[in-house]
């Protein structure tokens, strides 16, 4: 049996605005006082299951970079069920990881919720939709008139409707592929490191995707976050933990035996569900949506003119209250350290998982 973890990620305005009044009664952070080992306590909340978007924390976590930066790192899992967001703003985890894009970072501070983005590992994003790879559809223009089945408060589908002037028909994505892979008019939303590999192997089927990035509609994803009041009182602990993930980062991306460790960590240790195909089709996929961009020099690399771009797309579709948000309101680009990727880009090992084309 075909393990995974469904892939429903979504923001919403109403699960934003439960955060702002836990926001107020926020506690003081663990980061206030050291450990009785001499290493400052953080935790940090993934914005989805443990996968290989989050390999390179974990890298930094067994390669001891935390340690050596003074740090011990507590990783809590994301899911469905658990609002980064509101851990990290009622003081609960000292950073949180971007589960569906930089637009929740924006629309919580449209909302009132203090946060700011401080690293963004995906350069380039990786959701989208696909179609059946035999259906003759190459473009969203393709797609007009057709059923899309997303999630609810996703942006693309929106931007996408906007952009094109087409109109489609949307029913909800519960996780599950099973009615796509059945229906070949379906247009189905997907991650481009997961869905695409799911649908091979649960139906065999080949599919093609189509990234909301080739629209201009292009959030970073895997940022981290922290709050404004702690970035203020622990610029220290913030550089420190950035630098320490992307040393992770770098070698999880371009060291096989560091990706070889840490993927046998997550399926062994973190979580035993884990596909161990998936996992390595994941590893190998992203490193195209990682290391480009800002990333292809610096990794986490952010720019003020990408978070402006993403701020007034969101005006335009509508789903901001205020006029007056900047760069500067959502993003310190100043934390990042200049850690390049590593010249090697090795293949996964051979066997680990079955190559497709989508």
């Amino acid at each position: 049996m075909f393990n995974r973890k469904t892939r429903e990620r979504a923001v919403t305005a109403t699960v934003l605005a439960s955060v702002l009044a836990l926001s107020a009664c926020s506690t003081d952070s663990a980061a206030d006082t050291p450990s009785n080992s001499g290493l400052t306590d953080v935790t940090v909340v993934l914005g989805w299951y443990p996968n290989a978007e989050s390999g390179g924390f974990y890298a930094a976590q067994q390669l001891g970079y935390f340690e050596e930066a003074g740090l011990n790192v507590t990783i809590e899992p994301g899911g469905p069920q658990v609002s980064g967001t509101q851990l990290v703003a009622s003081g609960r985890a000292d950073f949180g990881i971007t589960g569906s894009g930089a637009n929740e970072i924006v629309q919580a501070q449209d909302e009132g919720i203090p946060l700011q983005a401080v690293n963004a590992i995906i350069q380039k994003s990786i959701t989208g939709m696909m179609v059946h790879a035999d259906s003759g559809i190459d473009t969203f223009e393709d797609t007009d008139g057709m059923s899309w089945v997303n999630s609810a408060g996703v942006l693309g589908p929106e931007w996408v409707k906007q952009e094109y002037g087409i109109d489609f028909q949307q029913m909800q994505y519960t996780g599950s592929l099973a009615n796509f892979i059945r229906d070949d008019t379906l247009v189905q939303q997907g991650i481009a490191v997961n869905e695409p590999y799911v649908a091979h192997k649960e139906g065999d089927l080949a599919v093609t995707f189509l990234p909301f990035a080739d629209t201009g509609f292009n959030p970073y994803n895997t940022v981290t976050y922290v709050t404004d009041d702690y970035l203020e009182g622990n610029r220290d602990v913030v550089e420190a933990f950035v630098e320490a993930s992307n040393k992770g980062w770098r070698d999880y991306m371009g060291d096989i035996d560091v990706a070889q460790q840490i993927n046998d960590y997550l399926i062994n240790e973190v979580d035993k569900e884990l596909a161990a195909d998936l996992l390595w089709f994941e590893w190998d996929a992203q490193r195209d949506y990682v290391l480009t961009a800002e990333g292809e020099a610096t990794i986490g690399a952010m720019t003020e003119e990408r978070w402006a771009t993403l701020i007034e797309q969101m005006k335009k579709l509508g789903v901001l209250k205020t006029d007056d948000l900047t760069v500067a309101d959502i993003a310190d680009l100043t934390i990042t350290p200049d850690i390049a990727p590593l010249e090697t880009r090795p293949d996964a090992p051979e066997g680990t998982y079955e190559h497709i084309d989508f």
